[in-house]
């Protein structure tokens, strides 16, 4: 007989949250978690490729916290809850490494296998002592004066794409304050790059496939050279080496299994730069864009809030002083996350909820599960900053996840939604604004992060902030 032994209580593993005893180490009963109603072969593939978190919202309710479903043949798991989430906090259930493998043969860096596993921790603290909030501070200005430089032609009358004006600033800040150089290369390149490495590394695309495509081959031979360059740049120049994240790894030994960190293991640290905030923060900044356009007596009180509040001695506001813009950020994200889901692989036989969990399952976290709850958020589709101000918001804040969650949460999400906040801030600050007529109902897709599709602005003019 097997003995089914508890996950100990998350207390020490999530700080959101209790485990119970609905999750086991042992395979239990063997039932699996049921099947979703859905279209032969093709699956939920509009629903899930759509604006997720509704569809997810009600599959949840008809099927509770475990179900699967099928979309082009690929079985994948949803795990929703808290319990779910407690898994999140280490690697022994649920790990990432069978994308980090793909991943190092795509990039040939060894630096991948650190992001999974026990050197977890230690690119965890290479990330969150450098990704802080004095960075932000400190760069304010250079952030700030990227901002500046990309909308000094938005003109009067002058249309934008907003998911592409917000994706160009963003790696363009990211690019100065991580990587030290201005965006070397396209939004176009660097889509093609980032999508294809996500996609390649979690399965959905086959890798010989993915890295034979003559438009990716083309791209990440120009920014890996590039990206080669700079790495010797930086080892070279003990300045350079201290404002960029690439020089912190450099005061880190390298794990027993490596030796030491080549040129070639340290490509990934720029390339990760983008990964992260390319599609993420971009997405948040355009979603907080339309919500605000969308309701103007919040537009108002952000407008009044910056007016008001103390300049720094460059003339600037504090972001993290903003809070009424900070709330509607939370706002925002609760309705809709940049990363409803997160994919992680089942590395043995688990129970969850009753239902067996196999070795070598594909699984997806639903780490926005508690965001349309009306328990904790009445009217969970109303946008409603002021849910986010007040003495006693600390614990809700705790439901809203919009960067991942547990041992792999994004290092970059504390100064990722202050680039969001900054750019959102300056270009409503600065610029009348008016959403197309049709944009007013945006659709929203999953590619794989959430982002809003066919949400265009027109520039009205420059306000009297911008003198």
């Amino acid at each position: 007989m097997q003995v089914e032994e508890p996950i100990e209580s998350s207390e020490s593993l999530c700080p959101f949250t209790w485990a119970s005893v609905r999750v086991r180490r042992s395979a239990g009963s063997g039932r699996r978690p049921p099947m979703i109603k859905a279209m032969p072969l093709i699956g939920p593939l509009r629903q899930f490729t759509g604006d997720v978190l509704p569809f997810l919202h009600r599959t949840r309710q008809t099927y509770g916290d475990a179900f699967r479903m099928r979309i082009f043949g690929i079985e994948l798991t949803c795990l929703c809850g808290p319990d779910a989430l407690a898994l999140l906090e280490d690697d022994e259930l649920l790990c990432t490494t069978k994308a980090m493998q793909v991943l190092e043969k795509i990039t040939k860096s060894t630096l991948t296998r650190t992001f999974d596993g026990p050197h977890h921790r230690m690119y965890r603290k290479i990330h969150t002592r450098y990704l802080n909030r004095s960075l932000e501070r400190e760069q304010r200005d250079q952030i700030l004066g990227c901002l500046r430089k990309h909308t000094a032609g938005w003109h009067p009358g002058r249309k934008l794409d907003v998911l592409e004006v917000a994706q160009t600033q963003t790696v363009d800040v990211l690019s100065h304050i991580l990587n030290g150089e201005p965006f070397p290369f396209s939004s176009r390149e660097l889509a093609t790059v980032v999508h294809t490495l996500i996609f390649a590394s979690y399965g959905h695309v086959p890798l010989w496939l993915a890295i034979r495509n003559p438009a990716f081959k083309s791209a990440y031979k120009r920014m890996h050279d590039h990206f080669l360059d700079l790495v010797a740049r930086v080892r070279s120049n003990p300045d350079l080496a201290d404002k960029t994240l690439i020089g912190q790894y450099l005061d880190f030994p390298p794990p027993e299994h490596v030796g030491s960190w080549e040129n070639a293991d340290l490509v990934i640290v720029p390339f990760a730069a983008y990964l992260a905030g390319f599609d993420t923060v971009a997405s948040a900044a355009s979603f907080l864009l339309y919500q605000l356009l969308r309701h103007r007596d919040c537009l108002e009180r952000v407008r009044q809030e910056y007016r008001e509040l103390p300049r720094d001695e460059a003339g600037h506001v504090d972001p993290m002083q903003q809070d009424f813009l900070r709330a509607a950020f939370q706002e925002t994200v609760r309705i809709n996350p940049p990363g409803a889901l997160v994919i992680r692989h089942a590395t043995r036989d688990f129970e969850f909820a009753g239902f067996t969990i196999r070795k070598g399952d594909e699984i997806l976290v639903q780490i926005s599960g508690d965001h349309l709850d009306g328990m904790l958020f009445p009217e969970p589709h109303k946008f409603d900053p002021t849910r986010f101000l007040g003495p006693d918001v600390t614990n809700l804040k705790r439901h809203v996840l919009p960067f991942g969650s547990g041992a792999h949460r994004c290092t970059g999400a504390l100064i990722g939604q202050l680039f969001a906040e900054e750019m959102v801030s300056y270009w409503v600050n600065h610029f009348d604004l008016e959403l197309m007529p049709e944009s007013r109902d945006i659709r929203v897709a999953a590619r794989p992060f959430t982002q809003p599709v066919g949400l265009h602005v027109k520039v009205i003019g420059p306000r009297a902030t911008a003198a």
